[in-house]
């Protein structure tokens, strides 16, 4: 299989990911990585030494040029953010050129709005499977999960928290993630309630999850996101729909609050916020975070009966957000590569992919969001209702 990464020699889960899929000597024939700029992408695969990896400087902007350089492969993969920017167009040139294509997607916006790119891809006889990371991605596996174990699903809930950012010592000075979770955490985003989705106020009194040790009890904020989105249009019965987020240690969540506080007020604005983050990278003063990821699933009904929720939860304090969202990206181009069939159009993870297939691909691979993940499910009848909060 040949594949082409967009965003695979600049980005922190590009890199990431690419240095996974290059252990692959098989199914995986040849990889094009890009990056807007070609010097970026000759030095990182210098540092591969892989004579099956190819460098090329890309601006995905440019329509012709991109189109071009998917000519001849039969993977798009697609790291390249804000999704909320890139990804629409990027669809529609993988479907024009009739490759397939998976991507991280992050953003609730493009992700809705590729649905009516279902038709086209489906005539072009090529999938596009969005969101494959792990928040979302892992997120919708492990909930379909949960809710094929219960008789009826009224309401979702996944929450996550995170750490250091890249594995690198120098990570990637791209502020696409921070440009996301900013508008993820300001003015009014969307969610889903009552079988409708609406507007909320963003980043409001924190709700509290108890995580495996070493987290425990821990904090989380209401979030943008596509799991509110994509889970209800998959799993029948759904009303209530939502994703937290927070950011470990917990200090980092306050200085977060600050500023998404002066924003909504128009004391400070995103690009500001945007702008003094991407100084701050470039500094020569490191700032040491520590390496941890949490995750917590629920879905609230009935099961064997009785009214519950049925909750995964797990922690990993050896993966940082780049790892914890390249690996599963890599089980899933493992799948496609190794034959695992996904059926033309508009795909998500909860309707194209199992997580026993990825766990196991992952597995096989010795990848650690699996192996050094402290996990537990449990059932309660107690449960945690996000269905009244705004």
């Amino acid at each position: 299989m040949k594949i082409l990464i967009l965003g695979g020699a600049s980005g922190d889960v590009g890199r990431a990911l690419t240095r996974i899929l290059v252990n692959e000597k098989t199914r995986i024939t040849h990889l094009t990585i890009t990056s807007r700029s070609i010097d970026t992408a000759r030095k990182f695969v210098i540092e591969l030494g892989d004579e099956r990896v190819t460098a090329l400087g890309l601006d995905v902007t440019d329509k012709r040029q991109l189109m071009d350089a998917m000519q001849g492969h039969n993977l798009i993969v697609n790291i390249v953010g804000p999704f909320s920017d890139y990804g629409i167009p990027v669809m529609k040139a993988a479907i024009e050129s009739k490759v397939n294509y998976i991507d991280i997607c992050d953003d609730i916006e493009p992700t809705v709005e590729a649905l009516q790119l279902d038709r086209f891809a489906k005539d072009s006889g090529v999938f596009l499977l969005l969101c494959m990371g792990w928040f979302p991605g892992m997120s919708n596996l492990r909930v379909k999960a949960l809710a094929d174990q219960m008789d009826e699903v009224e309401e979702i809930v996944t929450a996550w928290v995170a750490g250091k950012k890249s594995p690198e010592d120098i990570p990637s000075k791209g502020l696409a993630g921070i440009e996301h979770y900013i508008k993820a955490l300001t003015g009014k985003i969307s969610t889903y309630r009552e079988g409708h989705r609406i507007k909320i106020p963003a980043h409001q009194k924190g709700v509290t999850f108890q995580f495996p040790d070493p987290l425990g009890e821990y904090s989380c904020y209401q979030i943008e996101h596509p799991e509110t989105a994509t889970l209800p249009y998959v799993i029948p019965g759904v009303k209530t729909a939502s994703t937290l987020g927070a950011l470990y240690p917990k200090k980092r969540n306050k200085t977060i609050r600050f500023f998404t506080r002066l924003i909504d007020v128009k004391l400070f604005s995103i690009h500001l916020f945007i702008r003094i983050s991407g100084m701050s990278m470039r500094s020569k003063k490191k700032v040491g975070l520590p390496t941890l990821i949490a995750s917590y699933m629920s879905c609230i009904g009935k099961k064997n009966g009785k009214k519950g929720q049925l909750s995964y939860c797990e922690v990993n304090t050896k993966l940082t957000i780049a790892e914890a969202t390249s690996q599963p990206l890599a089980c899933a181009i493992f799948y496609i590569a190794s034959g695992g069939r996904i059926e033309p159009g508009v795909n998500f993870p909860e309707t194209a992919l199992k997580v026993e297939d990825i766990l196991r691909i992952a597995d096989g691979h010795n990848l650690s969001f699996v192996k050094d993940a402290m996990a537990k499910t449990t059932w309660s009848e107690e449960v945690i209702s996000l269905e009244k909060t705004t």
